[in-house]
This record gives structure tokens, C-alpha cells and sequence, in this order.
């Protein structure tokens, strides 16, 4: 939920964020657990499905005069998933800003619906353009020379040719690649801390952004399994072929009914399947990408990728000197902890072991460094580890 800064007085404002802010740390924490000593908007406690910036957060002031800003999204839509997100922040960036939001939805799925859904959006009038995904990634490379004078903001991909063996990007164009090693490690660690310790990965094809959650797992449930003096196993499985949902569900309960405590995901057409198995088994599964927690009580978590915020951040840096800086031009920007682009849901905190209090002091040492995780975008390597037994296996 966003409030219209514009319409609100500022005194409102303030009282309704901090009311805002104490309500997050409450659901968070719980009545029962210690409060931390940190302020209530600490980097750790921004949700993302709530957050807006507002014209009192930011030094530069801005007024969009009803500029119009065009989202090109999948077939998919923006009722649920990274679209959702993604929209979400769109939108309250353009009620608080006085921006005008667009939205071209691609007809159908892969490149060609994609390129119509991007061509709408540059020929609409939009001076900006956003757009995220492989697919629309795999448009962009072509299409970001055909309209110089529009600029567009690619999330979790790069412009590339086809069959990937091209990368291009054009000085209109920034790109936003998220660090999902440090997404994926805060639930590995969380995953441990609650007391699992058989645990799997499943990942759909080992695209780099999925080898990054499967080894950032690894990393945190190392840490955290090394914190309690405990041994644990996780089994990562990369599954290449095509099976249905029922297909997929069963085989994931299979894994839960050879002993498996949790399963983390990572692919866009797997979440349904593992929550089904989580369900029917009466086991969990943490989610990636977006905030999965609303779509069962088996979710435990998600490893959250914080689109609007992200979005929203983005939108100001370009609007403020209305095209991207010669930092932002042509390149790719890694976000994570350190800019609030990662997070576990903060939605709906199901842990029972893993406090609010723990979370907070973890999150923020990602946040300045004082933890690093380590890199991987291919299986030819995983990280190295002495409590954690790894099993890579590829479907």
C-alpha cells in the first residue's frame, strides 16, 4: 500500500509511516521476543511490498507534470509474481512523482510477443521504458536502436542476441542485475537456524541467476550450521526437461517423503508445484525471486528480489536529469543488501526459531560488508564447506 505524499499533509505523513514502520517491527518481531535497539527504519525492516518514496525522502525535488512512464511486461500480466512487483513500484513512483503509468502487456509469450509489447511502449509517447526478463531482454537488443530518443530500464537481464551469445547495450539503456547470492543466503542460513538440516534446491535450468541462489543457499546454511555446530545435507537438482505440474508436484513429494525437512526453488514455473508437494507432504518450501509467502502457509519464506523499491530508486536517479548519467548509460548495475535490494518476506514471518532480532543483526552485516558471499554462475564450481554435505544433481 502506497499514500498519495501529495495529497497528505506532511505532519500526517510522518505519523502515518512511523505507525507504518512500528506496525512492520511488531509483526516481525512478535510480542514475545526482545525488540532490537535499532531504529524502526533500519535497512533490515523495509518491506518491499510496502514501500514508496516520497517527495520528503528525497533532496531533489521533482514534478512529473504528468510525464507518462510505460511498463512492458509478459503474457503473464501484473496480478501476481515480479510483475506485480515491478508494477507496484511503477505505480507509486507515478502517484507520488505526477507521472502517468502506461502498461503494454505482450500477447504471448517469447520474443516476438515481447518486441510487439516493447514497440507499443516506445511508440506511446513514454520518454522511459521499463522491461524485465530474459524475453524482453532478448527484444531489447534489437529494439533499443530503433528508438533513440526513448530510454528504457531492463531488470534481471542484459540485451542479448538470441541464443546468448551476444551482449549489447545500448547509452540509452541501464540494466539492473539483482545479487541473488545474497538473497539465496539469507535463506540458507535462516533455513538452518529453524532446524532443518536434510534440505534440496530445486532450480529449473542452470541459468547464472539460479546457480547464484542454489550456491548462496549453500553458503548461509554453512555459516549458520557452523554458528550451531551441526551437520547437514542439501541436494541441488538443475531439472532441464519438461514435465507437467502434476508431474513436478509428485517428484517433489518424493523428496519429502525420502526424508527432505524443506525445498528452496528457484524458477519461475516451479513455485506452484512446490508448494502443492510442501502442502500434501505437511513440509515447507521457501520461495525466490518474489514474495511467494501469499500464495500458502507452506511457505515459509521467500528470498525476496525488491523490485519496487529498486524500481522506484531507479525512476528518481533517471527523472532528476530526465535521461541516465554517464555512470548509468549503456551500463549494468549488481544490487543487493547494500541499496535494500534483497530481503527475506517480511510479509509473513513464519519462523518459530529464527528470530526477528537475528534476522536484523544478519541482514545488516551483509548490508556493510562485513559478510561476503561468494560468487558462482556456472555448476562447474560450488563453494567450499565442512558442514554442509552438497549433492549436485542435474534432471
Amino acid at each position: 500500500m502506497s499514500f498519495p505524499a501529495f495529497k497528505i499533509k506532511k505532519q500526517i505523513l510522518s505519523m502515518l509511516a512511523l505507525l507504518l514502520a512500528l506496525a512492520l517491527t511488531a509483526s516481525l518481531f512478535g510480542c514475545g521476543e526482545q525488540q532490537p535497539s535499532a531504529a524502526p527504519n533500519d535497512p533490515a525492516l523495509v518491506d518491499d511490498s510496502v514501500y514508496a518514496l516520497t517527495p520528503e525522502q528525497v533532496e531533489t525535488p521533482l514534478d512529473g507534470a504528468g510525464a507518462s512512464i510505460a511498463l512492458a511486461a509478459g503474457p503473464e500480466g501484473t496480478d501476481s509474481g515480479v510483475g506485480a512487483a515491478v508494477w507496484r513500484g511503477v505505480q507509486t513512483f507515478c502517484e507520488n512523482f505526477n507521472f502517468t503509468p502506461q502498461l503494454f502487456a505482450a500477447e504471448e509469450a517469447g520474443t516476438q510477443g515481447a518486441a510487439a509489447a516493447l514497440r507499443s511502449a516506445a511508440e506511446s509517447g513514454a520518454e522511459l521504458v521499463i522491461c524485465y526478463g530474459s524475453d524482453m531482454a532478448a527484444a531489447l537488443y534489437t529494439i533499443q536502436d530503433n528508438y533513440p530518443t526513448v530510454s528504457y530500464l531492463c531488470l534481471d537481464d542484459e540485451p542479448h542476441s538470441g541464443d546468448y551469445t551476444d551482449y549489447r547495450t545500448a547509452s540509452n539503456v541501464h540494466c539492473v542485475l539483482f545479487k541473488e547470492e545474497q538473497a539465496g543466503y539469507l535463506a540458507g542460513y535462516a533455513a538452518i537456524k529453524e532446524g532443518n538440516t536434510s534440505m534440496a534446491f530445486l532450480g529449473g535450468e542452470p541459468l547464472p541467476g539460479v546457480v547464484r541462489y542454489a550456491t548462496g543457499f549453500v553458503q548461509g546454511a554453512e555459516a549458520a550450521a557452523e554458528n550451531l555446530g551441526v551437520q547437514a545435507y542439501i541436494r541441488i537438482w538443475y531439472s532441464n526437461a519438461s514435465s507437467s505440474s502434476e508431474e513436478l508436484t509428485e517428484f517433489i513429494r518424493g523428496w519429502y517423503e525420502e526424508g527432505f525437512q524443506l525445498v528452496m526453488n528457484a524458477g519461475g514455473d516451479l513455485s506452484q508445484s512446490c508448494v502443492d508437494a510442501a502442502r500434501a507432504a505437511g513440509r515447507q518450501v521457501i520461495g525466490s525471486g518474489w514474495d511467494q509467502t501469499v500464495l500458502d502457509d507452506a511457505v515459509l519464506t521467500s528470498a525476496v528480489q525488491c523490485y519496487s523499491t529498486v524500481v522506484q530508486n531507479q525512476l528518481y536517479d533517471f527523472w532528476t536529469a530526465r535521461e541516465w548519467d554517464q555512470d548509468s548509460a549503456g551500463t549494468t548495475e549488481r544490487v543487493g543488501a547494500a541499496e535494500g535490494a534483497i530481503e527475506l518476506s517480511l510479509r509473513q514471518w513464519r519462523f518459530t526459531r529464527f528470530t526477528g532480532t537475528e534476522y536484523q543483526d544478519l541482514y545488516n552485516r551483509l548490508r556493510t560488508g562485513e559478510i561476503k558471499v561468494e560468487r558462482h554462475s556456472d555448476t562447474t564450481s560450488l563453494p567450499e564447506t565442512q558442514n554442509i554435505t552438497v549433492d549436485l544433481k542435474n534432471g
